[in-house]
Protein backbone atom coordinates (compact mmCIF):
# COMPACT_ATOMS: atom_id res chain seq x y z
CA UNK A 1 0.00 0.00 0.00
CA UNK A 2 1.35 3.40 -1.02
CA UNK A 3 1.10 6.09 1.67
CA UNK A 4 0.71 9.63 0.43
CA UNK A 5 0.98 12.47 2.96
CA UNK A 6 2.99 13.71 5.89
CA UNK A 7 3.32 12.25 9.34
CA UNK A 8 2.33 14.19 12.43
CA UNK A 9 5.99 14.55 13.39
CA UNK A 10 6.85 16.11 10.02
CA UNK A 11 3.98 18.60 10.32
CA UNK A 12 5.00 19.56 13.85
CA UNK A 13 8.60 20.06 12.72
CA UNK A 14 7.47 22.44 9.98
CA UNK A 15 5.32 24.38 12.47
CA UNK A 16 8.25 24.68 14.90
CA UNK A 17 10.57 25.93 12.16
CA UNK A 18 7.99 28.51 11.03
CA UNK A 19 7.50 29.66 14.64
CA UNK A 20 11.26 30.15 15.06
CA UNK A 21 11.44 32.16 11.84
CA UNK A 22 8.51 34.28 13.03
CA UNK A 23 10.18 34.91 16.40
CA UNK A 24 13.32 36.11 14.65
CA UNK A 25 11.62 38.21 11.96
CA UNK A 26 8.85 39.87 13.99
CA UNK A 27 11.03 42.28 16.03
CA UNK A 28 12.86 43.34 12.87
CA UNK A 29 9.61 44.06 11.03
CA UNK A 30 8.18 45.96 14.02
CA UNK A 31 11.37 48.02 14.26
CA UNK A 32 11.16 48.96 10.58
CA UNK A 33 7.51 50.00 11.00
CA UNK A 34 8.37 52.10 14.08
CA UNK A 35 11.26 53.80 12.25
CA UNK A 36 8.93 54.63 9.34
CA UNK A 37 6.37 56.18 11.71
CA UNK A 38 9.08 58.20 13.44
CA UNK A 39 10.40 59.43 10.08
CA UNK A 40 6.90 60.39 8.98
CA UNK A 41 6.35 62.40 12.17
CA UNK A 42 9.74 64.08 11.70
CA UNK A 43 8.68 65.08 8.19
CA UNK A 44 5.43 66.43 9.61
CA UNK A 45 7.50 68.55 12.00
CA UNK A 46 9.52 70.02 9.13
CA UNK A 47 6.30 70.62 7.18
CA UNK A 48 4.67 72.40 10.11
CA UNK A 49 7.70 74.65 10.63
CA UNK A 50 7.74 75.52 6.92
CA UNK A 51 3.98 76.16 6.91
CA UNK A 52 4.27 78.48 9.92
CA UNK A 53 7.18 80.35 8.32
CA UNK A 54 5.25 80.66 5.04
CA UNK A 55 2.20 82.01 6.85
CA UNK A 56 4.41 84.53 8.64
CA UNK A 57 5.91 85.69 5.34
CA UNK A 58 2.49 85.81 3.66
CA UNK A 59 1.28 88.05 6.48
CA UNK A 60 4.37 90.28 6.15
CA UNK A 61 3.91 90.65 2.38
CA UNK A 62 0.23 91.46 2.77
CA UNK A 63 1.16 94.37 5.07
CA UNK A 64 -0.27 92.70 8.14
CA UNK A 65 0.71 93.56 11.66
CA UNK A 66 3.88 91.69 12.53
CA UNK A 67 3.55 89.94 15.88
CA UNK A 68 4.64 86.69 17.44
CA UNK A 69 2.27 83.93 16.37
CA UNK A 70 1.63 80.71 18.24
CA UNK A 71 -0.04 77.69 16.66
CA UNK A 72 -1.32 75.19 19.23
CA UNK A 73 -2.40 71.62 18.53
CA UNK A 74 -4.92 69.65 20.55
CA UNK A 75 -6.31 66.10 20.73
CA UNK A 76 -8.60 66.78 17.75
CA UNK A 77 -5.46 67.39 15.69
CA UNK A 78 -6.44 70.79 14.42
CA UNK A 79 -4.04 73.70 14.80
CA UNK A 80 -5.37 76.87 16.34
CA UNK A 81 -3.87 80.31 16.19
CA UNK A 82 -4.38 83.41 14.14
CA UNK A 83 -4.96 81.13 11.15
CA UNK A 84 -4.87 77.41 10.42
CA UNK A 85 -1.69 76.08 8.90
CA UNK A 86 -1.73 74.36 5.52
CA UNK A 87 0.51 71.29 5.72
CA UNK A 88 0.53 67.65 4.75
CA UNK A 89 0.92 64.75 7.10
CA UNK A 90 -0.70 63.59 10.30
CA UNK A 91 -1.49 66.47 12.66
CA UNK A 92 0.08 66.35 16.12
CA UNK A 93 -2.19 65.72 19.10
CA UNK A 94 -0.47 68.24 21.34
CA UNK A 95 2.16 70.95 21.31
CA UNK A 96 2.82 74.32 19.78
CA UNK A 97 4.82 76.14 17.15
CA UNK A 98 5.90 79.73 17.76
CA UNK A 99 6.99 82.14 15.03
CA UNK A 100 8.71 85.23 16.42
CA UNK A 101 8.42 88.68 14.83
CA UNK A 102 11.80 88.22 13.11
CA UNK A 103 10.63 84.93 11.55
CA UNK A 104 12.55 82.52 13.77
CA UNK A 105 10.60 79.47 14.85
CA UNK A 106 10.69 76.96 17.65
CA UNK A 107 8.45 73.99 18.22
CA UNK A 108 7.56 71.15 20.57
CA UNK A 109 4.85 68.80 19.25
CA UNK A 110 3.75 65.26 20.02
CA UNK A 111 1.45 62.66 18.50
CA UNK A 112 1.35 60.48 21.61
CA UNK A 113 4.09 58.13 20.41
CA UNK A 114 6.77 60.62 19.32
CA UNK A 115 7.90 64.08 20.29
CA UNK A 116 9.44 66.47 17.74
CA UNK A 117 11.32 69.59 18.79
CA UNK A 118 13.01 72.45 17.02
CA UNK A 119 15.05 74.86 19.11
CA UNK A 120 15.17 78.62 18.52
CA UNK A 121 18.72 78.62 17.19
CA UNK A 122 18.45 75.40 15.17
CA UNK A 123 17.24 74.47 11.71
CA UNK A 124 16.92 70.80 12.60
CA UNK A 125 13.78 69.06 13.82
CA UNK A 126 14.68 66.23 16.19
CA UNK A 127 12.20 63.43 16.88
CA UNK A 128 12.25 61.15 19.91
CA UNK A 129 10.18 58.07 20.53
CA UNK A 130 8.54 57.30 23.84
CA UNK A 131 11.18 54.73 24.89
CA UNK A 132 14.22 57.00 24.71
CA UNK A 133 12.39 60.27 25.26
CA UNK A 134 13.61 61.11 28.74
CA UNK A 135 17.32 60.48 28.19
CA UNK A 136 17.66 61.80 24.65
CA UNK A 137 15.25 64.70 25.03
CA UNK A 138 16.79 65.80 28.33
CA UNK A 139 20.21 65.81 26.68
CA UNK A 140 19.01 67.73 23.60
CA UNK A 141 17.11 70.39 25.53
CA UNK A 142 19.56 71.06 28.37
CA UNK A 143 17.72 69.22 31.08
CA UNK A 144 14.08 69.56 30.02
CA UNK A 145 12.47 66.12 29.81
CA UNK A 146 8.94 66.70 28.57
CA UNK A 147 7.39 67.67 25.24
CA UNK A 148 5.00 70.39 26.39
CA UNK A 149 4.55 74.15 26.80
CA UNK A 150 7.33 74.36 29.41
CA UNK A 151 9.62 72.66 26.92
CA UNK A 152 8.57 75.12 24.24
CA UNK A 153 9.43 78.04 26.53
CA UNK A 154 12.87 76.56 27.22
CA UNK A 155 13.49 76.19 23.48
CA UNK A 156 12.87 79.91 22.94
CA UNK A 157 16.19 80.88 24.49
CA UNK A 158 18.49 82.11 21.71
Amino acid sequence: MNKRGFTLIELLAVIVVLAIILLIAMPIVLSVINDAREGAFNSTGYGLVKAAENEHMRNALDGGVMATQTYTFNEAGDGTGNTLLDFSGEAPTSGSIVVEVDGTTYMAISNGAFCAVKAYNSTEVITYDGDGLNEAFTEATNGIAHCNVATLTSLATP
